[in-house]
């Protein structure tokens, strides 16, 4: 039996052609977006594949002229080159010579024979093959593993990422701090040669946040991943567990008819399906499911990761139970009604990411009392939206933290625990994500600045949530977050001779809600020559404050939400705002009625978000409208937006397309509906 099996597999593996390759020169490593100079050559020629002629593309492939020189190349591109599937296959075919610039002449002429008097179909299949055949063995793994995430309609890039490193099927790479890098550097390759495509991309523009896999990718994959396994038509062991949890843990309990046999469908009874049940004739919960199949694992099985985002109706004592998997290192609860910690969650002293955000954990100090040694990655908390604004609702810092720690993201720390932050402090060579919720405390400001201080050299993303102190406590005046020089005290480090965290990317900054401080921002944030996303909340700033964002040479995304801003009108000036992609204005305050875009301002924004509760527009509401930047796309309105045909007098200034998507209840509208998207169109 055990030689059939080799042998089908073997006669599976000739005919897609894989193989071992031969050795060849070290492909130069991937590139990552917007951080690397040489980008630019990969964003050109990203560009020169959309073109109708692949002519340029070709021309840019580097390093490579048997493939610019030669005929085999051209033969295969220009082969049916009107139909759209074999345009989007040649695509393919070119970046993957582009990403592996070392292939041969002989290589090409094999691959032309092999596509002659071939429908589309097999052209397209032959092809993947040989994209297939230029991943290295680790990324040829990771691609494989998209099989587990068969039944999702996207794939976050975090979790697929941090999934891929509790498998062990990231390879560490010279010149990156982490394995989660290596992970971000063959997510990004995976999607620059088109076996995964974008499905929703971060507010900066320059990051994937999901993305899926085509029909045929999908299919080529699954039937790559079954070849590598010694049962036909049957995926590896760790991918078909993945799989099965996932199929229970999106299906719930099920709803019982009204009828006792059934429900009527188009005059015929449609029969019941009898729920799940156990030996007892108990009804069976799917998370009682997945207990028994967390028992059944055979003992020499390793299950790493453990995804039970959304299931609805997990307990604590499905908790226990997974706490008796001492193998996982991912284990994600995200939006599960989950609402207390077993003690038992120490149990998991391999564990790297635990992900308890969107929960409603009644007992936040359950994590107070939790020391996983290897975790990575602690991400936490849900924001409540109440009569006092927007708060986050978090769990309490842990008492110990791993020395491993990446990301901290989000934990509060109470008024007279700042021995914590001292112990935050001591990340700083790892340290990549820190959120925190303090008590706006005087002692609690200053030992927070000294700690993001001493991250300076380490930090790229800063979220920071200020509530009011104790009655008991000190209510400090720098709610701005100015950095002071002062003695050292406590358990915090010293702080480095600059103290800006001057590799800062993202910065999330709230303020305490009435504080008497009002318009100051950072005064470090004029140093944050990499800031890409700002959000705000309850800054209350005013118009000189915003110019100085506008200087930030950086930014690309600059979301003001309630209260972030206290003046009349928002002014893009001329000059600013050079990198800005998104701006969003989210119920910022009852006092702003208008924004206004001066020529030569934000001449990258392309799309601007306008969330109001309740607005009367007037001529002046949105002005400059023909000034703004050809890249600009979508002008968002949302909320009580009454007198609109001034919007659409503004809107006639426009000398470019515009879609322009709107809300509004006015009965007046000159539109012909009441909430849908328009074009307004060149003059």
């Amino acid at each position: 039996m055990l030689k059939s099996r080799v042998r089908d597999v073997g006669e599976r593996r000739l005919r897609y052609d894989v193989r071992v390759p031969a050795a060849k020169p070290k492909p130069r490593p991937p590139l990552v977006s917007g951080k690397d100079s040489e980008a630019n050559e990969r964003d050109a020629f990203l560009r020169a594949l959309e073109e109708p002629s692949f002519d340029e593309a070709i021309r840019l492939l580097p390093f490579a002229p048997v493939y610019k020189d030669g005929e085999p190349l051209h033969d295969i591109i220009n082969k049916d080159h009107n139909a759209d599937d074999h345009v989007d296959t040649m695509k393919m075919l070119l970046r993957a010579l582009y990403a592996y610039p070392h292939g041969t002449t002989e290589e090409l002429e094999k691959l032309r024979d092999k596509l002659k008097d071939r429908a589309p179909l097999e052209v397209r299949k032959e092809v993947m093959v040989f994209c297939y055949s230029k991943l290295s063995t680790h990324y040829k793994s990771c691609l494989q593993y998209l099989t587990t995430f068969l039944d999702e309609s996207s794939i976050s890039r975090t979790s697929l990422v941090r999934r891929w490193v509790a498998e062990g099927l990231v390879a560490r790479e010279e010149g990156l701090r982490s394995m989660e890098e290596a992970g971000e550097r063959c997510f990004d390759e995976l999607v620059f040669r088109g076996f995964v495509r974008p499905v929703a991309i971060v507010a900066t523009g320059l990051k994937i946040k999901s993305c899926t896999m085509d029909d045929s990718v999908r299919s080529f994959v699954i039937d790559m991943a079954e070849s590598e396994n010694f049962v036909a038509g049957i995926l590896p062991t760790h991918f078909n567990y993945q799989l099965k949890i996932r199929k229970i843990v999106r299906r719930q309990l099920p709803q019982q008819p009204t009828h006792p046999d059934g429900f009527s469908c188009c005059g015929a009874l449609v029969p019941r399906k009898p729920p799940l049940q156990d030996a007892d004739g108990k009804l069976l919960h799917p998370m009682d499911e997945i207990a028994r199949l967390l028992r059944d694992l055979p003992q020499e099985y390793r299950l790493n990761v453990l995804d039970l985002g959304g299931c609805r109706g997990l307990e604590k004592r499905h908790l226990k139970s997974i706490c008796k998997v001492p193998s996982l290192k991912y284990l994600s609860l995200r939006n599960t009604e989950i609402s207390r910690l077993p003690k038992a969650i120490n149990d998991l002293w391999l564990l790297e990411t635990l992900d308890v955000r969107q929960t409603h954990l009644q007992r936040p100090s359950d994590m107070e009392r939790i020391y996983l040694p290897r975790l990575k990655h602690l991400l936490a908390g849900h924001i409540v939206h109440g009569n006092a604004g927007e708060m986050l609702s978090t769990v309490r810092m842990p008492h110990k933290i791993s020395k491993d720690t990446e990301v901290l993201r989000h934990v509060h720390i109470l008024h007279a625990e700042q021995d914590l932050l001292g112990r935050v402090g001591h990340l700083k060579k790892q340290l990549r994500k820190l959120g925190v919720v303090v008590d706006g405390s005087e002692d609690n400001i200053r030992f927070l600045l000294r700690t993001i201080s001493v991250l300076s050299e380490c930090l790229r993303s800063l979220s920071v949530w200020i509530t009011a102190p104790p009655a008991t406590a000190g209510v400090s005046d720098g709610y701005n977050l100015d950095y002071k020089e002062e003695p050292n005290g406590g358990s915090v480090p010293s702080p480095p001779a600059n103290p800006t965290p001057m590799f800062l990317e993202s910065l999330n900054i709230k303020y305490c809600k009435g504080s008497q401080t009002i318009g100051n921002l950072p005064s470090w944030i004029s140093g944050l020559k990499l800031l890409r996303k700002l959000t705000l909340r309850d800054t209350q700033l005013l118009e000189q404050s915003l110019c100085i964002l506008g200087k930030l040479e950086s930014l690309c995304c600059l979301r003001l939400r309630r209260d972030s801003y206290i003046g009349n009108t928002i002014s893009l000036n001329k000059g600013e705002f050079g990198k800005l992609r998104l701006l969003l204005i989210d119920h910022v305050s009852p006092t702003l009625k208008a924004i206004a875009f001066e020529a030569e301002a934000a001449p990258n924004l392309e799309k601007v978000a306008w969330t109001v509760d309740s607005i009367a527009i007037t001529p002046d509401t949105i002005s400059g409208i023909r000034h703004l930047p050809a890249s600009l796309k979508v002008l968002e309105l949302r909320g009580d937006w009454t007198g609109q045909r001034y919007l659409k007098e503004a809107l006639a200034e426009n000398k470019k397309c515009l879609l322009v998507r709107y809300s509004s209840p006015d009965p007046d509208s000159p539109f012909d509906e009441k909430s849908h998207d328009v074009f307004v169109e060149a003059k």
